[in-house]
């Protein structure tokens, strides 16, 4: 269900065009955040209406030039590059562009990528030794690996399959997905994923980093948890690297805001800030450090491509259904 964040500005307010207003599908903790400091950084209002990523796309989309909608925030690369594809979004200024990680930044210069979230295993290392984890999620339909792993059919494991619909084509990709099904343990959620392992009902599974360290924090310490993260540091699709992002509709009538706050995003003393404090996310913006002590871009190695060409969301959706997983 879509919320409306109360407190960063009134419904009133937006109509006046002195507000605006942000569709969100990251936490509405960290989009209220972003509101509240971009407030008081310039004196505008930003109103937060929050909800899944699909749920502000697809509100979005019905909406079309009536959309109150001035913004756009994803979690994930996918829904973003599909508002792109149906010509939604506006461009980018190239000065703006050039502020965050390069590998990032999509090709048709319309949204700006503000944070990363890798693709990690985690894994007990009761269970399994982090050097005997697999190299690549490829290897996961292999009998060796029946019933040891667990995923769960999350927004990233979309892009998962979308990106391997990319590059190793449908057919194969589909032939993937059914021996996970065959041989994981589908956790529905990616929390479930890091709590089972965790627990050591699963040797490892398949997630976002950023799950884990939300539960160091919990916890009071990364030495308190008896699970661990495994960075494939490789070019396999379990490594994939995927992109947060705003944007400026095209249908807004405060453009130049809009535009102001996407800049805001980039500044290392702006977005990328509350990025770094208030989200375990992967700040872009070089020389800005995460307060969860993540590992910089830099240090590790994944899959370059256009985060744009994942805007093929609905073929994935697609063989996830004929797989059987969702």
């Amino acid at each position: 269900m879509v919320s409306l964040a109360a407190g960063c500005g009134s419904s009133d307010d937006a109509s006046s065009g002195d507000t605006l207003t942000l569709y969100s599908g990251q936490h509405e903790d960290f989009a209220k955040a972003l509101a509240s400091s971009f407030e008081s950084a310039t004196g505008t209002k930003v109103e937060v209406r929050a909800g899944k990523d699909s749920e502000m796309v697809g509100q979005i989309v019905e909406e079309g030039d009536r959309s109150k909608a001035d913004l756009i925030l994803t979690e994930e690369p996918g829904p973003m590059a599909s508002l792109d594809k149906q010509g939604l979004l506006s461009p980018v200024a190239k000065d703006v562009l050039a502020l965050p990680d390069q590998r990032f930044v999509p090709s048709t210069g319309n949204w700006l990528p503000v944070a990363a979230r890798a693709r990690v295993m985690f894994f007990n290392p009761t269970k399994i030794a982090e050097d005997k984890l697999p190299s690549s999620i490829l290897d996961l339909t292999k009998p060796e690996w029946k019933g040891r792993f667990a995923y769960a059919p999350s927004g990233a494991f979309k892009s998962t399959t979308a990106y391997l619909i990319n590059t190793i084509g449908k057919d194969k990709t589909l032939e993937w997905l059914k021996g996970i099904k065959a041989n994981g343990v589908n956790e529905q959620k990616n929390g479930k994923v890091r709590d089972s392992v965790e627990a050591g009902q699963h040797e490892f599974g398949l997630s976002n980093h950023y799950y884990w360290y939300i539960l160091a924090k919990e916890k009071g310490g990364e030495d308190k948890l008896t699970s661990r993260v495994h960075y494939l540091n490789n070019d396999d699709a379990g490594a994939l690297m995927l992109a947060s992002g705003v944007a400026t509709l095209k249908s807004s009538k405060n453009q130049e805001k809009a535009a102001e706050f996407v800049k805001w995003m980039a500044a290392a003393d702006g977005g990328q800030k509350v990025v770094a404090s208030e989200t375990p996310q992967i700040p872009m913006v070089a020389g800005v450090t995460s307060a969860y002590g993540l590992p910089a871009l830099d240090s590790l190695t994944f899959p370059k491509f256009d985060q744009a060409s994942l805007d093929n969301v609905d073929a994935a959706n697609d063989l996830l259904k004929q797989a059987g997983i969702v």
